[in-house]
């Protein structure tokens, strides 16, 4: 990683944190949020979800929680993403439902942030989550050509 996206990730890291406090006492809320909304938009991705969501919402509370506070470090972040991402492959997801999860979750933050859901907070979560999502379809892209091989 160069000099410059090092010091990219530690700007946005210190802006993700901010944006994350700001919610923090509305976690549960916001996932719960999240959810319905991604459910509402997009029904056919609701059978790849459990019936009972309460582990599901605290999976993915734990994973944005990750993902912040790892992500002046992206490279740490990279050998769990990617084997999420196989197990993401593994149960049907498609790059289309990585962009119908970004829309929902920036959504949801921008509703729960309100104005500190700033033009600049709001780039730095993209970013994050297309690195992310990126480094994910990676790993789903290798355990499908793995398989395929086996």
């Amino acid at each position: 990683m160069t000099e410059e996206t090092s010091s990219s990730h530690a700007a946005d890291a210190k802006l993700l944190e901010a944006s994350l406090e700001v919610v923090a006492d509305r976690a549960n809320e916001l996932i719960a949020s999240f959810y319905d909304r991604l459910f509402t938009e997009y029904p056919g991705v609701r059978p790849m979800f459990p019936a009972s969501m309460d582990a599901q919402h605290d999976k993915l509370l734990g994973a944005i929680v990750a993902l912040v506070t790892n992500y002046e470090n992206p490279e740490a972040l990279r050998p769990t993403l990617e084997t999420l991402g196989a197990k993401h492959d593994s149960w049907g997801v498609l790059p289309e439902h990585y962009t119908a999860v970004a829309g929902c979750l920036l959504a949801t933050l921008r509703d729960f942030a309100g104005d500190a859901f700033t033009p600049e907070v709001e780039g730095a979560w993209v970013r994050a989550y297309t690195f992310a999502a990126g480094t994910m379809m990676q790993g789903a892209a290798v355990g499908a050509s793995e398989t395929r091989a086996a």
